[in-house]
């Protein structure tokens, strides 16, 4: 019994009643942990299976064997002879993988007379124990998580997997207090260091099991979390005394026990001030089983020991006598005997010397039995294994897992102020590459943001190797380090060498350095000195990818951390970082989206648009609730196959051009009141007084509402016409440029500037022909070009890449892609046979744009499909991104806003066409306030507001000429765009 002093204060009752107050509004346990009430039904079943059982069943009940599902032939006969000669109770799993896990299962479940309680160790899921499964983070890394509705969420899925392989006992959560760094067996399996964090933690890890119909169990009672020896190889030892033992280790078993846990695991360990006994383990201890946990905490589930094989309880009890003493200390089952025969003959010896009473024997049985009532096992039925991996690992299991990574990170300090890291603002970005790691799912995912400067270090560098980096350290640097764990299961140690410590301390005064710290956080004292950490606790790939985007601000990070490392890195520090709402990376399950049909039906569209010749290639991407979720590039350049379509390639934006250049010019103006939309056009451009064009408003012109004719071919006027043919007047071509032919229109025809003159006063002397009607018209852009600049003083790519494309770190949307970009980067237009005859590759295909030397406001405009999800995604923002106000958002609104009476147009913008007797212009599942713009070339870029969804298609359709319009014929951007709503799951 316990000493009479061993009484719960007053102050842990009213802890208790606090966590109580936490927990209770959360719903019934599905799982009754509570067996010390069965029901009428229950009794009825539990004593009706008893009363029939032999002496040697009742006690094979109270064994849980070893097995293994890799194991072979052999391993497989041993468990099924002592399932038959031994009657055990349950099975415990070890290695194997889940198919032939769950036939064996099966296998053994047919072969026993009463259903077997078959458990597994899967503290961070399946994946601990299972091949090809998929392994949550480990219980420290949870413990830096503030919302504990996410652990709840993965004792959910957890529970899933468990029963679709035949599994109803969860040997978790670990409710170990771990206050010991050097613990080599407990240490990142538990919650962390605080009683509180882990009675709550380990109290929605257990409801989510039980709430889903598997029992859970808290181990390693009395409190593994302060030692120093593994269990499995000696007997640890705990010298603390009563108080201590009762205000810290005990608390979150007692809180788990007045919560409903179905079950407890007794660890080996001794602990004189439990039992004074010398070398006595407290899984064979009354005072600890029967006396603290049964009469003090009043806790009537099943308890088992833990494994009877491991050295803490071997290596001072033989086998037979230690698990007969487990039984008599007042445990229900024994796991994983040392040797079963033996044990059963011990305990029989037991009994027959009155040592162990038929009523304890009675009493643990009727538990056992009780428990496989409830979880459902009064008969078995065989599972099937058919499909077993795809329903184990599925896309929103891991979506989880990378939630629960997101959640965790830790940013220790910011001392640099340096996050979230904003690219435009990056003059370079080095990346110390340790061991020469090569290209990481860290490195791949910081490449996608910005590009990078990859420098291999040594872990242990040289004096002449750190001072030849020093050299080349400046201010204007970030320096990103990754610094990543062993791997091992229970200790995920970092061990930095003393050159590389006092390098990264030099490099920290020299530039902004950032250590991401993929391991254990009992190790960030090594970086005390420096000024940005962040604690990433695993090097897992789901987390390299995580923390990565969190570096940028795509989440926020939140972490605290759970255990003490020093006085720089101290419990429950952490500093919540900013969330720039930079587009990030996902994959679909995410954010409501299905993989498996957005691919499939977009593999579709793309083949029957390639078979067809509708275009040689494309670049496709779907984002949705700002992450991009698929992105996939098809064909090639040319039908001659030579060159693969990359997702990164540049297009001719085409029309495009009206909304990702000039529309936000001018709403950038009208954000700042140097522009009124409803002021006549010769307000800004004075020299159309006297002109049709004075009076037509800028409201109306972005409309395409203010009568101007579509477009004119300027290039014609310029070609001498004989019979058939034409040659272009050398009064305004050379095939050099000089002061005069200065205009390139292609690498080797430049026009004379003179004509550039001749083009302005045929816009201004057009006609008006569709006045007070729709009439989509180029012209409109090129006139409100000409007010941007008027206006700014600045040429509109100068004024667009200074506002908008620059800050938002886009280098790759430009007018003149050439100029910055090799020709292989860049998708070819078109082989001109009525103009430039020539090959147009590089240059604009647009010939009014080309003839004005690459720039015009309706065309000229170049990039690529990331670039595009950036500016259309800082629009569904309303014109917020990456923590900076780009436009109001009354202003964004206001121009994505349909045009008074008009059934398609907004200001600038082309949306969702709503008069069905015309063509539609968009996916006809696109919703009414969805908003973009259609190129010539074959591309397109739409967002849609009430989906949180952007869409980009480009393509090179114009290759090998612009009369191919089988890309129009076959409806392959609406199908594409359609294809991107039938992904989004209801």
């Amino acid at each position: 019994m316990l000493p009479p002093s061993f009484a719960y204060p007053r102050w842990l009752l009213i802890g208790t009643l606090f966590l109580f107050l936490y927990m209770s509004s959360y719903a019934q346990l599905a799982y009754r942990g509570d067996l010390s009430a069965p029901d009428d039904a229950e009794s009825t079943w539990v004593n009706g299976v008893y009363d029939q059982m032999s002496v040697d069943e009742r006690i094979g009940q109270l064994f849980m064997i070893r097995a293994h599902s890799n194991l072979g032939r052999d391993h497989v006969a041993e468990v099924e002879r002592q399932i038959n000669d031994y009657h055990v109770g349950g099975l415990c799993f070890f290695q194997g993988d889940p198919a032939s896990q769950l036939k064996l299962t099966n296998k053994y479940q047919e072969l026993s007379k009463l259903p077997l309680l078959v458990s597994q160790d899967a503290e961070w899921g399946l994946g601990m124990r299972l091949d090809n499964t998929l392994s949550f983070p480990k219980q420290l890394a949870l413990g830096a998580i503030r919302r504990d509705e996410l652990i709840y969420e993965m004792g959910t899925e957890i529970a899933r997997q468990l029963r679709r392989i035949g599994v109803r006992v969860s040997f978790s959560p670990v409710l170990d207090v771990n206050n010991n760094p050097n613990n080599p067996i407990i240490n990142v399996r538990s919650f962390g260091e605080s009683r509180y964090a882990v009675a709550a933690k380990g109290y929605n890890y257990m409801r989510g099991l039980q709430d889903h119909g598997v029992m859970a169990c808290a181990k390693h009672f009395p409190g593994h979390g302060d030692t120093d020896v593994d269990s499995h190889s000696d007997l640890p030892i705990i010298r603390h005394d009563l108080s201590r033992l009762d205000s810290i280790e005990l608390f979150p078993f007692e809180a788990l026990v007045r919560y409903g846990i179905g079950s407890f695991m007794i660890a080996h360990l001794n602990v004189p001030q439990l039992d004074e006994r010398e070398n006595r383990p407290t899984t064979l201890s009354q005072p600890v089983v029967t006396d603290l946990l049964r009469s003090r905490l009043q806790f009537d589930g099943l308890i088992y020991t833990d494994a009877m094989e491991m050295e803490g309880v071997r290596k001072f009890f033989e086998p037979g006598e230690a698990e007969a003493e487990a039984l008599l200390a007042g445990n229900d089952m024994i796991l994983l005997p040392a040797d079963l025969g033996v044990a059963v003959n011990a305990i029989k010896a037991y009994l027959a010397e009155g040592k162990l009473s038929q009523e304890q024997l009675a009493a643990s049985v009727k538990r056992v039995l009780l428990a496989k009532y409830r979880l459902g096992l009064t008969t078995y039925t065989p599972q099937g294994v058919d499909g077993i991996a795809e329903e184990l690992n599925t896309h929103a299991a891991s979506d989880l897992k990378t939630r629960l990574y997101e959640a965790a990170l830790t940013l220790l300090r910011d001392d640099h102020s340096a996050l979230p890291l904003d690219p435009a603002a990056i003059d370079e970005l080095v990346y110390l590459d340790l061991a020469n790691a090569g290209e990481t799912p860290f490195f791949k995912m910081l490449n996608r943001f910005v590009d990078i400067k990859r420098v291999p270090l040594a872990t242990s560098p040289t004096p002449v190797q750190s001072n030849r980096l020093l050299e080349k350290i400046s201010e204007d640097q970030v320096v990103v380090v990754p610094i990543t764990s062993t791997g091992s299961n229970y200790q995920e140690r970092i061990k930095l060498s003393d050159q590389l410590r006092t390098l990264l301390a030099q490099i920290d005064t020299r530039a902004r350095l950032i250590v991401l710290h993929f391991g254990n956080p009992y190790d960030l004292t090594q970086h005390d000195p420096l000024k940005t950490v962040l604690c990433a606790y695993t090097s897992d790939e789901p987390m390299q990818e995580v923390a990565a985007q969190a570096l940028f601000g795509v989440t926020t990070i939140d972490g605290r951390l759970p255990v003490t490392a020093g006085e720089r890195a101290a419990y429950n520090m952490g500093i919540t970082s900013a969330k720039s709402r930079r587009i990030g990376y996902a994959p679909p399950s995410q954010v409501g989206m299905n993989i498996d049909s957005l691919e499939l039906l977009m593999d579709e569209v793309a083949t029957e648009a390639m078979q067809a010749r509708a275009t040689p290639g494309m670049s496709v991407l779907v984002a949705r609730k700002g992450r991009i979720v698929f992105e996939k590039a098809y064909g090639h350049h040319t039908y001659n196959r030579r060159r693969r379509v990359k997702t990164t390639d540049i297009y001719d934006l085409a029309s495009v051009t009206k909304v990702a250049a000039t529309t936000l010019a001018i709403m950038h103006l009208y954000d700042n009141d140097q522009l009124d939309l409803d002021a006549p056009l010769m307000t800004y451009l004075p020299e159309l007084e006297g002109t049709n064009k004075a009076d037509r408003r800028l409201r109306d012109i972005l409309a395409h509402h203010a009568g101007l004719r579509s477009w004119i071919p300027f290039y014609d006027s310029t070609l001498i016409h004989t019979n058939n043919s034409f040659r272009r007047d050398p009064q305004w071509y050379r095939a050099k440029a000089d002061e005069v032919y200065n205009i390139p229109v292609t690498e080797r025809l430049f026009m004379n500037r003179d004509y550039v003159d001749s083009m302005w006063l045929k816009i201004r002397e057009s006609p008006l022909p569709n006045l007070d009607q729709y009439y989509y018209s180029d012209l409109g852009f090129y006139l409100m070009a000409a007010v941007v600049e008027r206006l700014t003083n600045e040429p509109l790519d100068d004024y667009v890449a200074k506002h908008f494309y620059e800050p938002m770190g886009l280098e790759e949307i430009l007018y003149r892609p050439l100029e910055k970009y090799p020709l292989n980067r860049i998708a070819p237009t078109e082989r001109d046979d009525y103009f430039r005859t020539q090959l147009i590759h590089g240059y604009v295909h647009d010939m009014g744009a080309a003839m004005l030397g690459g720039m015009s406001g309706h065309a000229g405009l170049f990039g690529n499909s990331q670039s595009l999800a950036v500016i259309f995604q800082m629009l569904l923002q309303k014109g917020y991104y990456g923590g900076k106000q780009y436009l109001s958002a009354e202003t964004v609104s206001l121009f994505t806003r349909r045009y008074p009476g008009e059934s398609r147009r907004g200001l600038g913008f082309d949306m969702k066409q709503l008069d069905p007797d015309k063509n539609m212009n968009m996916s006809p599942l696109a919703g009414e306030r969805a908003f973009g713009h259609l190129g010539f070339t074959g591309t397109c870029a739409w967002a849609d507001p009430d989906e949180e969804l952007v869409f980009i298609f480009l393509s090179n359709r114009t290759y090998p000429s612009m009369r191919n319009n089988a890309l129009g014929r076959l409806n392959t951007r609406p199908k594409a765009f359609s294809v991107a709503y039938r992904g989004i799951e209801e």
